[in-house]
């Protein structure tokens, strides 16, 4: 077997922009896998998209204003390549891959994909494999990473022999917020049908007592950051924070007795994810139940960093057959 070693440019970086359907994200690498550049920006793309079934022009206007200057901002930092993923907004939507087309026709970035909820699932897996410390787990449990989207959520089970199973559910915290949310503050029986319509997704997902859980994206941060109470977010800080299933549920509880205005005002939480974080909250807890958690840890590496991850491996060649 031969050895592989890096591209003669050691200076290569790859931009990645994660168009979520609440935020979007980027992340530059560089070759060693170290981010160089971590951004988001909310557009809200899945505004009205799982009701009407297309892209609401606002949120396309939105979206590709944060691409441009997210793209640009990757270039400036030294990224060769800027990719552009779609999730659960864009698969839903009947123009979601027109926009993506779009944005790699009109030169915002290089090239773009679609990915599946299975690949979502994979990369985020992929990405906590990768991470550094990921060894802390008890010797033969499982990792599940759990990621809370606006339009999806993914859960993610690593077993201890090497096998992968990955899970997409159509849970979001934007996607339920529309739903099931119409009152300020959030009613008891506005969290009840959060709970209800998150239980009916997750029947399949199976206990797993002696997992080490990591929760990702948006929702897992600000809950940290809330705990913290951060102001500003630091996302140092954040990175690797355990939070109790009970403490969730007690912020869950909090989060919605307050009136959206006095949510967007708490340490912590991003105002313009006030109206989403209940549902998002809620989905988390519920998932974890069916895990049968007791804690989860809290990180900020989504599918973003598996998808660079793998972008800088497809540049690592075998010595024996580089040309």
């Amino acid at each position: 077997m031969s050895k592989r070693s890096p591209v003669a440019d050691t200076s290569d970086k790859i931009g990645v922009i994660d168009l979520g359907s609440n935020t979007v994200l980027l992340l530059v690498l560089d070759v060693s896998g170290q981010a160089v550049i971590e951004e988001a920006r909310i557009t809200r793309l899945g505004q009205g998209v799982f009701m009407r079934g297309h892209l609401h022009p606002d949120a396309i206007e939105r979206t590709r204003e944060a691409v441009t200057a997210l793209s640009e901002r990757a270039r400036r930092g030294g990224a060769s390549h800027v990719l552009a993923v779609g999730t659960e907004a864009l698969r839903r939507a009947e123009d979601g891959a027109a926009l993506l087309a779009a944005l790699e026709s009109e030169g915002r970035v290089d090239s773009a994909r679609l990915l599946t909820g299975d690949e979502e699932a994979r990369y985020a897996i992929a990405a906590h494999r990768h991470r550094a410390g990921a060894g802390r787990a008890v010797a033969g449990a499982p990792l599940v990473v759990v990621d809370v989207g606006g339009g999806s959520t993914e859960v993610s089970i690593a077993e201890a022999g090497g096998a992968l199973r990955a899970s997409s559910l159509p849970l979001g915290s934007v996607r339920l917020t529309e739903r099931c949310i119409l009152e300020d503050p959030v009613t008891t029986a506005e969290v009840d049908a959060l709970r209800e319509a998150v239980r009916a997704e997750t029947r399949g997902v199976e206990p797993l007592p002696r997992a080490r859980v990591v929760a990702v994206a948006g929702t897992a941060t600000t809950l940290a950051a809330l705990e913290l109470s951060l102001d500003p977010y630091d996302a140092d800080r954040v990175e690797g924070v355990t939070l109790s299933c009970p403490t969730l549920e007690a912020w869950i509880r909090r989060l919605a007795g307050l009136p959206l205005e006095r949510r967007r005002a708490l340490a912590g939480l991003e105002p313009a994810r006030a109206d989403v974080i209940v549902a998002g909250a809620v989905i988390l807890a519920e998932v974890l139940a069916r895990l049968a958690a007791e804690r989860f840890e809290v990180s900020g590496r989504g599918v973003r960093w598996g998808v660079a991850l793998e972008w800088l491996e497809a540049r690592t060649v075998a010595p024996d057959r580089a040309v």
